[in-house]
């Protein structure tokens, strides 16, 4: 093997391997891409006596998050979607109405953006005691989305307050239940 086929052999390998770092470097800025706006959507309550108490939806993480689907889950049972013509029967039963902000499919939830998705404006524990009983006894909220790369499904679970502890079988999802403490 003379000078020539050695240096052209040497100058076959170094491209290959450079070929083989530019792909794994390419899938790495790829992931890097995704994991730079991943979002992280997180469900819980709030109340203080004489302001805002109800459920308050947060995007926590770095990107966008896009709703996909949200179910509402009344004593247990799947009632619809976290719409208006969902959610107007069981509002009309409280002393006070209540607002709320609907999470329709499509609809983008920023980054840093808290919503308060269901809540009364004055809060008063006599007057809005079955209010807060639905909130943290009754009601679960299950919502999924994705980030703008649209690559992976989400979920954020509404399962109500941690100091009440309520047995729920969730059809679909793992370990067949939940438990709230």
């Amino acid at each position: 093997m003379d000078a020539n086929s050695v240096t052209a052999i040497c100058a076959t390998v170094i491209a290959v391997a450079s070929l083989v770092v530019s792909i794994a470097e390419a899938r790495a800025s790829r992931r890097h891409n995704y994991q730079s706006v991943r979002p992280l959507l997180s469900l819980d309550c709030l109340r203080s006596n004489g302001g805002l108490a109800g459920i308050r939806l947060r995007n926590a993480g770095l990107g966008p998050a896009i709703i996909r689907a949200t179910a509402l889950h009344l004593d247990g049972e799947e009632v619809g979607p976290w719409e208006k013509q969902t959610l107007d029967p069981l509002r009309g039963t409280f002393a006070v109405w209540p607002s709320f902000a609907s999470l329709r499919q499509g609809k983008p939830i920023p980054v840093g953006q808290e919503l308060m998705i269901f809540a009364v404006e004055d809060y008063r524990p006599a007057r809005d005691a079955e209010f807060w009983s639905a909130v943290t006894q009754r009601i679960r909220i299950h919502v999924q989305y994705e980030s703008i790369y649209g690559n992976e499904q989400r979920e954020a679970w509404f399962e109500g307050s941690p100091s009440h502890k309520i047995e729920i079988p969730w059809q679909g999802r793992a370990g067949g239940g939940s438990s709230i403490e």
